[in-house]
């Protein structure tokens, strides 16, 4: 007994796309017929041969642009018609009749004595929707001529085969009433995407002998058939919802969740299997084929993979998000292309493959590492595989089954695989129990501990008080050493921000106005934060205090890096910008701090000002590089730590460069005060609920338009 075809439908079309297309070039090797030269083309039974297929795309078609009932009547004059080498409408060399998305094809054929009492099959694939008439009665519809000029109804590139006769042996006409409205303005932006992926308006159509056929049709349509398809669709959606309701009811265990994904999609690819397989038109055939094509098969790949790294606790890694991609690449080409992917069908046939691959890869390596339970899906599979071959064998005719056998492979090979995985995560779930059941053994000894751990909880607070005081202490100690106000100068707008990261910050600003008039600013930014630092902070402070009358900021760097590295605080370093500005310049060096900006207002440009070099106190001798540059009105000076630029959001990313010299650019035109609070809310917005890493300071010096006397 041959293999049901519903199992090669249902099973082979969803689960092996490659393999289905590999029996059906075995076992249909259409033939091409040229018209003869008198236009009428010629049915024999040597052509319908050993399961061959008459293939009428290129028969001698007449062809004529335009819509007309009466172009269905066999007597029709089409002498004048347009000619064509085959079924489709090349646009880039229209007939003489043209096109405008509705269009009429004729053929005349004859059909020999010794098959005109044979039922044939018609089989039809196409772009668009298409009525096809047989001496002027109509035979079928592929799909829905759209009056409305709807092409979404008009898509329908597959049909089970038409079973019809001819009436008596002799000539016949074939006429087919053919539309896609999508195609109707080659002009437009449509019309420029059908013919970059080179598709053309038209249909392929095909005569077999449809003995095998009509059987196919009526095993089709027997109720048994499909109540044992919907059997197999009712185990799989009732195994999706409960493993679903696991997953509500214990989100720790995620391959609930992804079975049940899985389970669900592999039932919805089988009940769009049954609505193909029982000839549903129109819309609702388009979205099951769609669906069930390549959508589905990808879900159930995906998802069976998901599960497959969560189960055995490992990470969704880079092979398993290429395979994503593979997959969602395949849905994309599927929807584009309309399913008519050509050689692009190596695409979903390479995920088939190496999902398989590397599931089989998974389930491997956990029996390699004895993961619990891994053997029990490993049965699921080798089942699944055997069932796969012996459908092959028996769809190649190389062994029959008798039914029974035929029926437990056919479960096995829809169910194995599911049944495996639900076991598997039962048995996981009774071994959770257990190790439940044992832990609360543990629940006394546990407490008891809790007792203890709470005294000397008590004990850590007031520990904690005491040293949470000592903190507050060294923090106003460090505030105290921060200028109490901003210089008050003729020519410039300065605003300062600093906020601690901790107790006691590690960031350090201060100002140093000489007697003529030179403003000296200093932003700095010690070694970490807390104690430490602040002990850091507290040197340089008095060191700057001592060295900012100085006008030569390297050999201030100087003298203060050999100060630090000479009171050997092992390992603790200042980073720091020196700036001194008079009058329209400004002189700038730089030790381990990030790049100062300067905002151009008559631009509208920013400046980024980059100087090297390693931070105060960490090498003996340095040599500090000083530049200088001058200001115009409105100029705009940015100083900022390192804390803003390395702030960090809930999601783990760092902020950067990008958003301080946008954040800069939409308020230099403010005064220095509302910059340093755009960008004080700025980095609030960005960081959300999670707490500084770092301190963070800024320094704003505005230029006012009274500089060189404007």
């Amino acid at each position: 007994m041959n293999l049901p075809p519903k199992i090669a439908l249902l099973v082979a079309g969803k689960i092996a796309v490659a393999v289905r297309l590999f029996v059906l070039l075995l076992v249909a090797s259409p033939v091409n017929f040229q018209a003869q030269e008198n236009e009428i083309f010629t049915v024999t039974a040597d052509a319908l041969q050993d399961g061959k297929t008459v293939d009428l795309t290129k028969a001698g078609w007449k062809y004529q642009a335009g819509d007309l009932e009466e172009w269905a009547d066999p007597q029709f004059d089409d002498s004048a018609w347009d000619k064509l080498e085959a079924t489709s409408v090349k646009i880039d060399s229209l007939p003489p009749s043209g096109w405008n998305g509705r269009a009429w094809f004729r053929l005349r054929l004859k059909v020999e004595e010794s098959i005109a009492d044979r039922t044939f099959a018609l089989v039809g694939r196409q772009i668009g929707a298409s009525e096809i008439y047989l001496d002027g009665r109509l035979l079928t519809r592929f799909g829905e001529i759209s009056e409305s000029g709807d092409d979404d109804l008009e898509y329908n590139p597959n049909r089970l085969p038409i079973p019809f006769k001819f009436d008596g042996a002799g000539e016949h006409t074939l006429a087919v009433r053919y539309s896609h409205s999508g195609m109707k303005d080659m002009s437009g932006v449509w019309g420029a995407w059908f013919r970059k992926n080179n598709i053309n308006p038209g249909f392929s159509l095909s005569i077999a002998d449809a003995s095998d056929v009509k059987t196919t049709i009526q095993t089709y349509a027997n109720s048994a058939s499909m109540r044992i398809g919907f059997l197999f669709v009712g185990i799989l959606t009732g195994l999706a919802l409960l493993h679903f309701l696991l997953f509500v009811f214990y989100r720790a265990e995620r391959g609930n969740l992804f079975y049940s994904i899985y389970a669900a999609a592999f039932a919805l690819n089988l009940v769009c299997g049954n609505l193909l397989a029982f000839g549903h038109q129109g819309l609702t055939s388009n979205i099951a084929a769609s669906l069930s094509a390549t959508f589905l098969i990808s879900v159930v790949f995906v998802s069976l993979l998901a599960f497959l790294h969560v189960a055995f606790g490992r990470r969704l890694d880079w092979k398993f998000w290429s395979l994503v991609a593979l997959w969602a690449t395949s849905v994309v080409f599927s929807s584009v292309f309309l399913n008519n992917l050509g050689k692009l069908n190596i695409i979903p046939s390479a995920a088939i493959f190496l999902s398989f691959a590397f599931g089989i890869f998974l389930l491997v390596k956990a029996l390699k590492e004895k993961r619990p339970g891994a053997w029990i899906l490993m049965v699921g599979v080798q089942l699944f595989a055997i069932s796969m071959f012996v459908m092959l064998l028996t769809q190649l005719k190389v062994a029959e089954l008798p039914g029974y056998l035929v029926a437990l492979n056919e479960f096995v090979l829809l169910l194995g695989v599911p049944i495996a995985v639900s076991v598997f995560l039962a048995r996981n779930f009774a071994r959770t129990n257990r190790d439940l059941a044992a832990q609360l053994e543990n629940v006394k000894s546990l407490s008891e501990q809790k007792i203890e751990q709470e005294r000397l909880s008590a004990e850590l607070h007031a520990e904690n008080e005491r040293r949470a005081k000592e903190l507050e202490e060294a923090r106003q100690l460090q505030l105290s050493m921060l200028p109490k106000t901003v210089p008050q100068l003729p020519n410039l707008e300065v605003a300062a921000y600093m906020k601690p990261a901790t107790e006691v910050g590690g960031d350090y600003y201060d100002f140093h106005v000489s007697p003529d008039g030179t403003l000296t600013v200093a932003v700095g930014d010690a070694t970490g934060h807390g104690l430490k630092a602040g002990t850091v902070v507290t040197a340089t402070k008095g060191l700057f205090n001592n060295l900012a009358h100085a006008p030569d900021i390297p050999d201030t760097f100087r003298q203060i890096s050999r100060s630090l590295k000479a009171m050997n605080l092992r390992g603790l370093f200042m980073a720091m910008t020196m700036l001194k500005i008079k009058g329209d310049r400004f002189s700038i060096s730089a030790a381990g701090m990030p790049s100062t900006l300067v905002y151009r207002h008559a631009t509208g440009e920013i400046e980024e000002i980059k100087l090297r070099a390693v931070p105060l106190g960490s090498l003996a001798t340095v040599e500090y590089q000083e530049q200088e540059f001058a200001l115009s009105g409105n100029d705009c000076i940015f100083l900022m730590s390192d804390g803003f630029l390395e702030m960090f959001n809930e999601a783990g990313e760092m902020l950067g460069d990008g958003e301080v010299n946008r954040t800069l650019t939409e308020s230099a035109n403010l005064s220095p005060q509302e910059i340093i609070n755009r960008f004080v809310k700025v980095g609030e917005d960005w960081a959300g609920t999670r707490p500084p890493d770092d301190d963070v300071t800024f320094v704003v010096l505005k230029v006012k338009n009274t500089i060189n006397g404007n």
